[in-house]
């Protein structure tokens, strides 16, 4: 019965991804830029609250998980984590 279930978070996330296509590029680019925890922290907290003003909360969850596997493509997993375990306002 878990196998359904790990499909249907699949299909979710894939029909996610694509509708928020710009909002990850956009997003995972400028936090991807910062070059210090400080600045990271403020590019992360604004891509969030620009996420949260556009989407709406309930979409927030899913959006960070989206945002940090597009930093782990981009070969910063530091700043995936970060994103992970950043609490929004």
């Amino acid at each position: 019965m878990s196998k359904p279930r790990k499909s249907s978070r699949h299909a979710d996330k894939k029909l996610y991804r694509s509708a928020y296509l710009m909002e990850l590029a956009r997003g995972s680019s400028y936090i991807a830029s910062t070059l210090t925890p400080a600045t990271q922290r403020a590019a992360i907290q604004e891509v969030l609250q620009e996420f949260r003003a556009q989407h709406g909360a309930e979409k927030l969850f899913i959006f960070r998980e989206l945002l940090a596997e597009s930093l782990e493509k981009r070969q910063n997993p530091h700043a995936a984590q970060a994103v992970l375990t950043f609490e929004p306002l």
